[in-house]
């Protein structure tokens, strides 16, 4: 490429990258204006939010402040996000079951190694698989946990088996996506260079695409089983167990005392899973 060639291609003052942001510019007012978003009715509304906060004084618990440390009920809330936590580990391991698959047959670069062919029923099989992968992915994670988990309460009743499988469903489809775009950014030399010397697809899986693949696997991983963890602790509010129970039950009877308290909980055990999410990082990444 010659030099006039090359300054006119890095030339950013160009019509189309000013349509671009003239475009990008215009979604984002608009979206502003047409939603309302408004700093001013923030700050219109702040004594409001304090007030709530600081409860009414002729109602005792209504308060935020001080939390409610009572023995018994702390035990209870332990157990509650004991299983909160549990619910996400379950569901995490139901997600990576599915999700590894589907991000396999959403992966162009992974669908020309499981089927190599250029035959018109190679490229079709190819078309439909990946059509059916991404319908499912979309379908899994386009679907709220909450309304995925009344769906589950009602075949299999209240707790935290619903919340479970919710959670599960939603994080493969969210989880597939994620792993698909690890998987079609992989350097393809040594794939190729196992392809060349006759290795089957199993071969090319292990020595090729995971071993680039484990660092992104493992970081999206722990993402989702953090979020998993905090949107257990929402299912609760339609029945599907753990801690979320308690705190929709507590925020109904404005017992906001012992709401600060189960958020203290979450914000806790969010913390350490943060930290040991970090440890496992400088492991594997």
């Amino acid at each position: 490429m010659s030099i006039e060639n090359l300054k006119r291609e890095s030339n950013p003052f160009k019509i189309y990258n000013f349509v671009l942001i003239a475009v990008f510019a215009y979604i984002i007012i608009q979206s502003w204006v047409d939603t309302e978003m408004s700093f001013v009715g923030l700050l219109q509304g702040w004594d409001s939010m304090v007030s709530y906060i600081q409860g009414n004084p002729e109602i005792e618990g209504s308060s935020y402040f001080p939390p409610v440390f009572y023995k018994d009920d702390l035990i209870t809330y332990f157990w509650a996000m004991l299983e909160t936590v549990q619910m996400a580990v379950i569901a995490l391991l139901l997600s990576v079951i599915i999700a590894v698959p589907l991000s396999y047959i959403t992966s162009r670069n992974i669908l020309e190694i499981l089927i190599p062919g250029k035959t018109w029923v190679h490229t079709s099989l190819k078309k439909a698989l990946y059509m059916i992968g991404t319908t499912i992915a979309n379908i899994f994670r386009s679907v709220n946990e909450l309304v995925w988990a009344l769906i589950f309460v009602s075949a299999v009743g209240l707790g935290p088996m619903a919340g479970i499988l919710a959670l599960g469903i939603h994080t493969a489809g969210v989880l597939s996506k994620l792993l698909s775009e690890g998987n079609e950014a992989i350097d393809p030399g040594p794939v190729e260079a196992l392809t060349n010397s006759g290795a089957g697809f199993v071969k090319i899986l292990a020595f090729a695409v995971v071993p680039q693949t484990m660092p992104h696997f493992v970081s999206m991983v722990l993402y989702r089983f953090e979020s998993d963890v905090r949107s257990a602790s929402i299912l609760g509010f339609v029945g599907a167990g753990g801690i979320g129970f308690y705190l929709f039950d507590k925020l109904r009877g404005f017992e906001n005392g012992h709401v600060c308290t189960i958020l203290i909980f979450i914000i806790i055990t969010v913390w350490a899973l943060d930290n040991l999410s970090a440890i496992i990082r400088k492991r594997f990444i």
